[in-house]
């Protein structure tokens, strides 16, 4: 190694920069092949390679080499085999000036792929006294051989390269478990996200069973009063017709013939009969569309049915429509583009939760007054439901996220970022997928692909 002190301190500190290169954790093969390129050019070599055994200890792989032969790189080298197997099985370094000699290193073999330089020094790399790994460099016939003291200095010099190498693995495995700890992260927060839905629907059914009970008491006298009441007005209107027609047959001016005339002109008696068949539908209509609505709170959260159903996934559109249809009746015109669906087996009150999510954000993407579409079909063993607007679109560089938990667009304290996450979760239970497109200022169509038929077998079946 013919450095001068200066320049052996540069190179030296050089290598040692080279284990901290914020580039390993991007590419750490980059780095390998930095490290054994700092190394050969330090020795004035002009080839070299770099393995490094695995955990085990079992398998040693090239992980860097210079003027190797294609596909050399990424092998693995039996122990014992080769200039690099011989080094890190007998643990001390080897300088070959010429051929091998197979009597001064028994048990030595010089692999195939191997061309035999003029000169060349191998180390084995030692951390902690066990060895990880080797490295070598090759000098041609045109350069001085290597010798001794070259043998002792890279031996002390290339302890760096054990602790470059050493940091290079620390990084990884500390990135490596960054990376594990944030997936973690990410389902616990997907797994209290829908434990929070669990509770919220769950809340909503105990709320649609109460309010269910308490309306439909007062409702149904009501309706029964109505009914009543309809028959009493059916019986009432003939003796109003024979009244009348007594009272055509009578003349003269009786005082209280008289005022009989002059009540009925004042209570207008023949509207009156004509409005009392009008009011009496009005009501019995209002009173179906109470029912109606007790009727959708029910079913969209599917109160005392949370197992897997076979349902009418159109019904549960519907309910869903009537829920949220005071988020929408202002913002768009709802179309519906409904194909013949069969029954699909799932848990109605979690779609239902997706399609009610679908269906506010389309609503929310509109500013002043749009449509908002509704498709389903079906393609072999699979429906799709698709919710599309033309509202103002996602940005590109937001459509990637948005199933990604607590990712939002909407002000401080508009939004959770948690409804397209959940509907995410959801449907990937059901086995299905969501489709997105969009185009800025054009709107978004959201498309969700579900079975039919769920797997029954336990390994495939989410559990509600």
């Amino acid at each position: 190694m013919a450095l001068d002190r200066m320049t052996k301190l540069s190179w030296i500190y050089d290598l040692y920069r080279l284990g901290q290169s914020p580039l390993l954790l991007q590419n750490p093969d980059k780095i390998y092949q930095q490290l054994l390129a700092h190394i050969v050019t330090g020795f004035d070599a002009r080839s070299g390679s770099l393995a490094l055994l695995s955990e085990n200890r079992s398998i040693l792989t090239i992980v860097a080499g210079m003027d190797l032969p294609p596909g050399v790189i990424g092998s693995a080298v039996s122990l014992g085999s080769g200039v690099l197997g011989w080094v890190v099985e007998q643990g001390q370094p080897l300088l070959i000036n010429g051929d091998l000699d197979v009597e001064k290193f028994p048990g030595i073999q010089r692999r195939r792929e191997q061309a035999a330089p003029s000169s060349a020094l191998c180390w084995p790399l030692k951390l902690r006294e066990q060895v990880i790994g080797a490295l070598s460099v090759n000098r041609p016939a045109d350069k001085p051989p290597f010798g001794e003291s070259e043998r002792e200095q890279g031996t002390a010099m290339l302890n760096l390269a054990s602790l470059a190498l050493e940091n290079i693995h620390l990084q990884l495995d500390q990135q490596r478990r960054i990376a594990e700890l944030q997936a973690t992260n990410r389902k616990l927060a997907e797994t209290q996200s829908q434990l929070l839905q669990a509770e919220k629907m769950a809340s909503i059914g105990q709320l649609a069973a109460g309010v269910a009970h308490e309306i439909n008491n007062p409702v149904g006298y009501v309706a029964s009063n109505i009914s009543a009441l309809g028959r009493y007005v059916n019986e009432l209107l003939p003796l109003l017709d024979a009244c009348e027609r007594l009272e055509a047959s009578l003349s003269g001016d009786a005082p209280e013939l008289l005022a009989l005339r002059a009540l009925k002109e004042k209570t207008n008696l023949a509207y009156l009969r004509e409005d009392l068949h009008d009011l009496l539908a009005e009501s019995k209509e209002g009173l179906e569309r109470v029912k109606k609505i007790v009727l959708d709170l029910k079913t969209f959260s599917h109160v005392d049915q949370a197992e897997w159903q076979i349902v009418d996934l159109h019904q549960g559109l519907e309910s869903t429509l009537n829920i949220v249809w005071n988020e929408l009746k202002y913002k768009a015109e709802v179309v519906k583009e409904y194909g013949d669906l069969p029954e699909v087996e799932c848990l109605p009150s979690q779609l239902n939760q997706v399609f009610m999510n679908l269906l506010v954000n389309a609503a929310h993407a509109i500013e002043n007054h749009g449509t908002i579409t509704l498709r389903t079909g079906q393609e072999g063993k699979r429906v799709w439901v698709e919710v599309s607007d033309n509202g103002k679109g996602i940005a590109p560089e937001h459509i990637e996220r948005i199933f990604d938990p607590f990712f939002t667009t909407k002000p401080v304290g508009k939004g959770t970022g948690l409804g397209l996450s959940l509907s995410y979760g959801i449907v990937k239970k059901h086995h299905g997928q969501i489709e997105v497109e969009s185009t800025p200022g054009m709107g978004a169509r959201f498309r969700v692909w579900l079975p039919v038929k769920q797997d029954m077998t336990k390994e495939n079946r989410s559990e509600p």
